[in-house]
């Protein structure tokens, strides 16, 4: 990623924070519309889930600019996600249940430009997923 994209993901942040439970929400009403058996992969307190989903996204932006911090970011988010032994499908219907969600909230704010940023951002992150 570029500085440019970074500077489009951080900046469209501040909106998309103050609304954090919408896109939470929103994520997973996309992620079980593309993949529905992922349900059974969430069991116990979901609002606990979208807490945690929320702050690896903030600490994510954060670090966009800290490869390396980023890079640890997505070991222990692969590390934590193991025992669900995620492949490529799942990986796909996540990034694009989670670019949904940003339609959803951003709505109009969410530019051409700021869509691709975001898309590369999580495409660097989700693809930790897989490799680890």
């Amino acid at each position: 990623m570029g500085p440019q994209e970074i500077q489009h993901v951080q900046q469209s942040f501040a909106g998309i924070f103050a609304r954090k439970a919408d896109l939470a929400e929103r994520f997973y009403v996309h992620l079980f519309t593309r993949l529905p058996e992922a349900r059974g992969m969430f069991r116990g307190n979901f609002v606990k889930q979208k807490t945690m989903l929320t702050a690896m996204i903030t600490s994510c932006v954060r670090n966009l600019d800290d490869p390396r911090t980023l890079e640890d970011i997505g070991v222990q988010l692969a590390q934590e996600h193991a025992h669900l032994d995620l492949g490529p499908r799942e990986a796909e219907a996540a990034k694009r249940a989670l670019i949904a969600a940003l339609r959803d909230v951003l709505g109009a704010e969410l530019d051409p430009e700021t869509e691709f940023a975001w898309a590369s951002a999580i495409n660097r992150v989700a693809g930790t997923l897989t490799r680890h």
